[in-house]
């Protein structure tokens, strides 16, 4: 029988780009293996609910779904704090070694955003003496550098997490799947597995969401729901802009976050009144203040770096007819404007008044991208990459 270890930090009922990713590829995997006709054992590692202090759903800590055994360790939470994220990692990584001392794997695949979860692939898959294949999410070295704004700590950062920690874990993998194109570049230059492509998608839950035409209100609502930490900078923009728009639109903010007291703290300095900040909420709760907005907004800072990644986000909101206003750069820019196409207006990351004019001179027309639903729905894309690790499986590389 094989027996496979899936590592995925976040997993259901937590709230994330990840969490939903996974839910959905270890069902589409589980469904391939048993196609298959050999018997299988899928043991999926995660957390329980960690990333919002605003939101802890509990779940079981072992759970059967389907033939997906979960197993979820508890973690402290860490509201995407840097310093509480690792001290949470730490201690994810010591109970998944100890769950799995005992267990003789044949293949371990990890969906890693940060890194960590990546590196705990790689030192498992050394114990165990087989392949693994890593499903890279962001790039962690590029990102710690933008955080650090003293130059020779912040080379010293880079340096030793990706030589110590970023290059071997990739050098070794079986196969690599990446979440954007732009983060082609971090392959190993003598890497010999193989590369994939298989970026988020659309959840089924947000398949072809619709608002349907009615009378506006008073107000124009612009709706921003997500993460609310440094990466997305919405308190270098929101604020700013939502005092140019005080007589004409409400923004609803949706999420919570490392910087979501920065975001409270500048909206006091300037005295903005028609910003209304709510916690993280479930997705059919999300789509319901969706469906009563006039315009979604989407928001990555300025450094460097996140003009590789590629938001979830933009799949989410390019499933709806509402008009997109998004301040993104790189690899997200070309897809807002190539893949979505209609009714999205893209300004530069932090630039105010860009955001002010696409506000201004977007028409507000509510246009359905069916295109967009038929290329991007996540189940078709879980299929696909569930065949992609099948294959390693067998025969051991890319």
């Amino acid at each position: 029988m094989k027996c496979l270890f899936y590592l995925s930090y976040h997993y259901p009922p937590d709230l994330s780009a990840g969490s939903f990713r996974n839910a959905a590829l270890s069902e589409a995997l589980a469904e391939r293996l048993d196609e298959l006709g050999e018997p299988f054992e899928l043991h999926v590692f995660c957390t329980q609910p960690n990333r919002y202090l605003q939101f802890s759903d509990r779940a079981p800590k072992e759970e059967l779904r389907g033939k997906v055994h979960v197993h979820r360790m508890e973690v402290p939470q860490h509201g995407n704090g840097f310093i509480r994220q690792v001290i949470s990692f730490l201690a994810y990584r010591r109970q998944v070694f100890a769950a799995t001392k005992s267990m003789k794997a044949d293949f371990v695949f990890a969906s890693s955003s940060k890194l960590f979860t990546a590196h705990l692939a790689y030192r498992l898959a050394r114990r165990c003496g087989i392949p693994y294949y890593l499903d890279i999410r962001d790039l962690f070295a590029d990102n710690v550098g933008e955080m650090i704004r003293i130059p020779v700590i912040n080379r010293l950062v880079r340096l030793i997490v990706r030589h110590f920690f970023e290059q071997p874990c990739l050098h070794h993998a079986a196969h690599i799947n990446l979440n954007s194109p732009g983060f082609k570049d971090a392959i190993p230059r003598k890497y010999g597995g193989g590369v994939s492509f298989f970026p988020n998608g659309i959840d089924r839950e947000f398949s072809d969401w619709r608002r349907d035409p009615g009378v506006p209100g008073q107000k124009l609502t612009v709706c921003y729901a997500g993460n609310i930490g440094e990466a997305q900078g919405l308190h270098r923009i929101v604020p700013a802009l939502a005092r140019l728009f005080a007589d004409t639109h409400r923004f609803l903010i949706i999420g919570g976050g490392s910087a979501r007291q920065k975001l409270e703290r500048s909206l006091r300095q300037l005295s903005v009144e028609n910003v209304e900040l709510l916690p993280p909420v479930g997705r059919s709760e999300l789509l319901h203040y969706y469906r009563q907005s006039d315009c979604l907004l989407l928001h990555l800072n300025d450094y460097p770096a996140l003009g590789k990644v590629l938001p979830s986000k933009l799949f989410e909101y390019g499933a709806g007819n509402l008009p997109i206003v998004a301040g993104v750069s790189g690899c997200a820019r070309t897809f807002a404007l190539e893949e979505i196409r209609t009714n999205v207006c893209v300004f530069d990351p932090c630039d105010v008044e860009g955001a002010a004019a696409c506000l201004r001179e977007m028409p507000l027309e509510l246009q359905p991208r069916p295109w967009f639903l038929e290329k991007f729905g996540r189940e078709q894309i879980a299929k696909a990459m569930a065949d992609s690790i099948c294959q390693v499986m067998r025969t051991g590389h890319g």
